[in-house]
């Protein structure tokens, strides 16, 4: 039996927490004893041993503060959480470092963890694991462009203010800012479609994307006789007016779970005729009853859509959901629009549309074979696979 530690540190999405509870379910159910040191203490099961995760500053509300301009590559996502400021690298690998010393763990396995890395390096075989926006490749000279607007934040400053705090930590230096990410194995859980880095990539591995390791099975494939909207808003964003407005005036068949729907909007809508649902349904009866999806496109559903030969609408609101949305819209697979600045009769128009493309939902089933191949035998147990390679090395 192996002591493994699993972190995470950024990234808000419920996406992220499940898959660390399927990494740890998976690797109990394998005889090991996995610790759960994390961003989010709440989402996690009772059972597992549970550590709060050292924090960036822009995850703590009273140090939260609004980006002077639009990210182009993660040097500016990594400067937006607080990585050019004194302290807090160093602050972040030092209280990693006290969490391994209590735990002294066998193996690490690290989610969109970029200050546990380092902390790990060299002393613990360490994995590093989640979607490939998460994980930009390691060996890069410099993070690219990901929108095609240079970078926001000066990357040579970055990497020499990382290096400093990197020092008063103990830890080596970086090369190069992207080396932040290095680990002794890499796996990246997504299909490569939906990987924005997949021109970049050199190293480290495809693995299964989080979509059936929960119930150990693949979603259902779409037959192309659902007739509603699936429509899930995350509660991370506040769902704009003009939005609700504009699903009551597409007119259609549509089911929504939003978990943080007030009551109020929650009547005008069933009142509406759009069925509102107050817990997550099964990917299962999404399947059954659905023509199209619309989400802000976590990697999660985005994956499970592909599965299921579902098209999928997706209103991002930051970078990496609309590069999924993008990514899906460039393969035919879906549509992409922009959360915060859709009007009431974009959104009507929006859902109109894709309930009507018979043509994307035909690609949708035609690519759907392939999808679920490529997500055999199931992310969790990559990932768990991966670990005890490590181990046994």
């Amino acid at each position: 039996m192996a002591r493994i530690l699993i972190g995470w540190e950024l990234g808000s999405g419920r996406g992220h927490a499940e898959n660390l509870i399927d990494l740890a379910t998976e690797m109990r159910a394998r005889g090991h004893d996995p610790v759960l040191a994390v961003q989010q203490t709440a989402a996690m099961p009772a059972g597992f041993e549970i550590w709060q995760a050292p924090l960036w500053p822009a995850l703590i509300t009273s140090r939260a503060r609004p980006s002077r301009s639009a990210p182009a590559t993660f040097g500016d996502i990594l400067s937006a959480v607080g990585l050019g400021e004194a302290g807090v690298l160093s602050g972040l690998i030092r209280a990693w470092d006290r969490i391994l010393a209590a735990v002294r763990p066998d193996a690490v396995a690290a989610e969109f963890a970029p200050a546990l890395l380092p902390a790990a390096r060299g002393r613990v075989p360490l994995l590093s694991f989640g979607t490939g926006f998460a994980q930009p490749p390691a060996g890069l000279a410099a993070f690219p462009s990901l929108t095609g607007d240079p970078a926001a934040r000066d990357e040579a400053a970055l990497l020499a203010a990382a290096n400093r705090e990197i020092g008063l930590a103990g830890a080596a230096p970086l090369p190069a800012l992207p080396a932040l990410f290095a680990a002794d194995r890499v796996l990246v859980q997504a299909f490569p479609l939906l990987d924005p880095y997949r021109r970049w990539r050199r190293e480290g591995e495809y693995a299964p994307p989080p979509v059936s390791a929960a119930t150990g099975s693949l979603p259902p494939l779409a037959d192309g006789r659902g007739e509603e909207i699936f429509v899930y808003l995350n509660g991370a964003q506040t769902v704009r007016a003009p939005l609700l407005a504009g699903m009551v005036d597409a007119g259609l068949p549509i089911r929504l779970h939003m978990p943080n729907i007030a009551d109020a909007d929650a009547a005008v809508l069933e009142q509406a005729g759009i069925t509102v649902e107050r817990q997550p349904v099964p990917i299962a009866r999404i399947v059954e009853r659905s023509r199209l999806i619309v989400s802000h496109g976590g990697i999660g559903l985005a994956a499970a859509a592909l599965c299921a030969g579902l098209p999928h609408i997706v209103l991002s609101f930051d970078l990496e959901k609309r590069l999924t949305g993008l990514a899906l819209a460039e393969a035919g697979l879906g549509r992409q629009a922009e959360f915060r600045t859709l009007d009431r009769p974009g959104m009507a128009r929006l859902l109109a549309e894709g309930f009507a493309d018979g043509a994307m939902a035909a690609r949708c089933r035609d690519a759907a074979p392939a999808f679920r191949a490529a997500a055999v035998p199931g992310g969790a147990r990559a990932v768990a696979d991966a670990v005890e390679a490590l181990i046994a090395a």
